[in-house]
């Protein structure tokens, strides 16, 4: 007879209050890395009318129809813009909601797997989770893997369901939201078509017919929406096709921002390391008190582990790499580590004073809380330039657009110029208002006169 479960609920109000209280001088200040930046500028745009869902639009100049990924998130984002308005701590509202329904989903996987005694231990994975550096960064940014994370859980929960029950509703969940997860950031979030392979190999050696048919079933309700999107829907393939054109093949083909193919394995090894670190103590500790490790999951891990680096190995086929690509493959790993630490840490948990974790997380909750609150209005990062813009926007129009003379990238410009006032940078040289770094200002142009306004990074113009 299997032990009564553990309703650990104060272990996830203590999780969700670090996670808070690790993202809060990121998460709620002013200033975003210029990705997020962008899909938010585009899914408010959305909202407020300007391109449409499979042409998002980024400003006149730059972007004016966005094909760099896939629309969904930015979709769905839009959204919350449209009820909420275009205060920035709405696409940072939604970045943490998406963080708190994929913790749920990792919830849910750990129930599929554990014995009962350990069905509320799912706060060690969380616990993982949260402390891995990529991802509070990764909310504080508006990263569309924090959407596409979503998707790829509730695609390896439905297909852990049909492997367990045998309804073909699971696997046809599981293959939607695989289409979904592909519809937010492309090729990144199908690695879960594998997942019936390590079920094969590691859990259940079932007839290769039944692995077959499971692969194929997998595939085909994955693939069945872009089908019909491909019979009915001309723009959606257009727009998609653009993506693949822009993103895809030109990364393969063109594009190197990495000096070696291995740079994702490292930036992986480097991000899990205070799991593993940590896991290896704790085992140690065990070890020297019992001369023993227990692993009664041996199989799940080696499963979750693979399922895993099959969503990190396929990224080695580009030289285009960024360290954010393998967010939607960390739950796994966490897992995986979850279930090796779960069963030698279980007694210790039993002894546990719960009244004391109890006022620990309404205290842990209170501290994240108000360390939240004190840094509204705060600005992050990017001081100056988001100093300079807001004193700018008093004197710009709106939806207008603007010149500027530099020979630098202007991306981060751009984006903050489009996220407050919809307002483009041309860099030609026609419009009534004008704009110069100032370490590049050299002379007043006989057209334009400066406005003197105290600046930190840029100086502005107006046509005589």
């Amino acid at each position: 007879m299997q032990k009564k479960a553990i309703n650990n609920k104060y272990y996830y109000l203590i999780i969700f209050s670090l996670f808070l209280g690790i993202c809060a001088p990121t998460l709620w200040t002013d200033g975003m890395f210029m990705d997020g930046l962008f899909y938010a500028s585009c899914a408010k745009n959305l909202a407020n009318g300007l391109g449409e869902f499979w042409y998002p639009h980024l400003s006149k100049t730059l972007f004016p129809s966005f094909h760099e990924h896939p629309p969904l998130a930015i979709g769905l984002q839009s959204i919350f813009f449209y009820f909420l308005g275009e205060s920035i701590y709405v696409e940072r509202l939604y970045s943490l909601i998406t963080f708190i329904i994929c913790g749920f989903f990792i919830h849910l996987i750990w129930k599929e797997i554990v014995d009962n005694k350990y069905l509320y231990f799912s706060w060690l994975p969380l616990f993982f989770w949260i402390i891995i550096p990529l991802n509070s960064w990764s909310c504080s940014n508006n990263m569309l893997e924090n959407t596409m994370n979503i998707f790829v859980c509730s695609s390896v929960y439905f297909s852990l369901k049909y492997h367990k029950e045998n309804q073909v509703k699971h696997i046809f969940l599981a293959g939607l939201f695989i289409f979904l997860a592909f519809l937010t950031k492309g090729f990144t979030g199908i690695f879960p078509l594998s997942i019936f392979l390590w079920l094969f190999i590691f859990i259940r050696k079932d007839k290769k017919f039944k692995l077959l048919l499971n692969i194929s079933l997998l595939f085909l309700f994955t693939i069945i929406p872009l089908i019909l999107l491909y019979l009915f829907n001309y723009t959606a393939i257009e727009s998609l096709t653009n993506y693949i054109n822009i993103q895809v093949i030109k990364s393969i083909q063109e594009i190197e921002t990495v000096e070696n193919r291995f740079f994702i394995v490292k930036k992986l090894l480097l991000e899990i390391l205070p799991i593993i670190s940590l896991s290896t103590i704790i085992l140690v500790i065990h070890w020297k008190k019992n001369n023993n490790i227990i692993t009664v999951y041996k199989k799940w891990i080696y499963f979750f582990f693979s399922l895993a680096i099959s969503g990190v190995l396929p990224i080695m086929v580009s030289m285009k790499q960024s360290g954010f690509y393998i967010l939607t493959t960390l739950p796994y790993f966490c897992i995986g580590f979850g279930l090796l630490i779960v069963p030698n840490i279980y007694k210790y948990f039993n002894q546990i004073n719960y009244r004391k974790i109890k006022i620990g997380s309404f205290m842990l909750l209170t501290i994240s809380i108000i360390l939240s609150l004190s840094m509204y209005k705060k600005i992050g990062r990017d001081l100056n330039m988001i100093s300079d813009i807001k004193l700018f926007m008093d004197i710009i129009p709106k939806n207008s657009t603007v010149s500027i003379s530099s020979n630098r990238k202007i991306y981060n410009l751009t984006g903050y110029f489009s996220r407050y006032g919809n307002i483009s940078l041309d860099r030609k040289d026609q419009h009534v208002f004008h704009i110069e770094y100032i370490d590049e200002f050299k002379k007043e142009k006989n057209k334009y006169n400066k406005i003197n306004i105290e600046t930190n990074l840029l100086y502005l113009f107006k046509r005589k």
